[in-house]
């Protein structure tokens, strides 16, 4: 469900930096502008390991859980850790949240998250350097092949230019870029600098989409398509219902690319009950909430977070087909 009406507004006034003109972000049901024409991308040689992955979850028939996790949360060696944990624990890809001051899609639980990571002093810098060493593996860990998704606002971004940027997380073993408030006919740049990088660009789909934004997403896409469950906020919860079915088979539909459901899912029901329409089910604000809670006052935070993710995983594992 979506969560109240004003309920960001009522949150207490955070520093704000500066940013370029506020739109709405893909779950808060604005109006639907026009579908506008998305340039032609820049010729890959291959696919990274994100669609390899997803490529192969499609000819076996299987389905898979995608875990988000605020980068810096407790420190980006409990990042690393975590990332490892969930690797182990069988997550098809991961989403790494980069904290941000004003996250206009985000619920209370992953504010909160991004609040204590930046007072941690968690930055963009320190993010891609985390991906490099879990890429390379370090203290007697081997490095990880599990599809890396970087999702940020525009604001950290921009300050590091498109090209700069997706040149320097494709060499730290970033596979993908989500950017919720940059809808795709705004998108050229940036896509065509993570095309460049071989880095895959996602778009989001809600249920105010219309079909004909919902297929230039898709077309604007590379890796999946990622369908946000209900309007509102992440961190509430999300019943499939009857109208959410009707959605994500409109969306199926339409789009060839692998569908990535998100926005509330917490349980295993939740999680089987969006793979019967999808090939990933996203699952962000429950996760960082167990891993918060499990490891908070532990002697040992970093292991007990580990622990925790790859606990909480291996529950929602059961909602796979």
């Amino acid at each position: 469900m979506a969560e109240p009406p004003g309920r960001l507004a009522a949150r207490p006034a955070r520093a704000r930096q500066p940013e370029r003109p506020r739109r709405q972000g893909p779950g808060h049901g604005g109006a639907d502008p026009g579908a506008g024409a998305v340039s032609a991308a820049p010729v890959r040689a291959s696919a990274n390991r994100l669609e390899q992955r997803l490529a192969e979850l499609r000819r076996r028939g299987g389905k898979g859980l995608a875990p988000y996790v605020t980068a810096g949360d407790g420190g980006l060696e409990t990042t690393l850790a975590v990332l490892r944990a969930l690797d182990d624990a069988g997550a098809a890809c991961v989403e790494l949240g980069v904290p941000f001051s004003d996250p206009i899609a985000d619920g209370p639980l992953l504010q909160q998250a991004a609040d204590r990571a930046l007072a941690d002093g968690t930055t963009l810098a320190g993010i891609l350097s985390t991906v490099r060493e879990f890429r390379s593996g370090s203290r007697g860990r081997p490095g990880s092949e599990l599809p890396v998704a970087l999702m940020s606002y525009s604001n950290p971004l921009l300050r590091r230019g498109w090209s700069a940027l997706c040149r320097d997380a494709a060499k730290a073993g970033v596979d993908a870029l989500i950017v919720p408030d940059l809808p795709p006919e705004e998108a050229g740049e940036m896509r065509e600098a993570a095309l460049s990088s071989g880095i895959c660009p996602i778009f989001f789909v809600a249920p105010t989409t219309t079909e004909p934004r919902v297929r230039m997403a898709a077309e604007a896409s590379r890796g999946f398509l990622y369908v946000v469950g209900r309007t509102g906020v992440t961190g509430a919860a999300t019943d499939i219902d009857a109208a959410t079915v009707s959605f994500l088979q409109r969306v199926r539909a339409a789009a060839a690319l692998p569908l990535a459901v998100g926005f509330g899912l917490a349980t295993p029901g939740q999680v089987a009950a969006a793979l019967a329409h999808a090939d990933l089910a996203i699952v962000g604000s429950a996760l960082v909430r167990h891993i918060h809670e499990s490891a908070r006052s532990a002697p040992d935070f970093v292991a007990a977070a580990a622990r925790a993710a790859a606990g909480f995983l291996t529950e929602l594992r059961r909602g796979l087909p």
